[in-house]
């Protein structure tokens, strides 16, 4: 699977709450970091879906950027997001920047921020 690919794999899964899909893509020493400065592990994120204290209700990506080295690549997407987490509704738009790592043939994601973007 190339690259591009997982990233959109990744993103159905977030659609879906596929917390099994998204426990295959994410590494287990991922981290990442919210608009707030937030950290967040592997866990946690799973946690978030699979408790349904985050659901993604729309994601439409709006660009994509992918740029592979060998066995790293960063993916650079930005996409409109309706969610409700916590209770809350919430709608933005964000920019997702995702580094990859390639392990056994599978690009599984070690680092991510997203931010709001205008």
């Amino acid at each position: 699977m190339d690259l591009h690919t997982a990233e959109r794999q990744l993103q159905a899964a977030q659609r879906a709450a596929d917390v099994e899909s998204l426990d295959a893509l994410l590494h287990p020493q991922v981290v990442g970091a919210g608009p707030d400065g937030t950290v967040f592990t592997k866990e946690d994120d799973l946690e978030s879906y699979r408790s349904g204290a985050l659901r993604i209700t729309n994601l439409v990506e709006e660009s994509l950027d992918v740029q592979e080295d060998g066995e790293t690549g960063v993916t650079r997407t930005v996409a409109a997001v309706d969610a409700v987490q916590g209770g809350a509704v919430m709608s933005a738009r964000l920019r997702y920047t995702r580094l990859w790592v390639r392990e056994d043939g599978n690009w599984r994601v070690l680092a991510a921020t997203f931010v709001p973007v205008q």
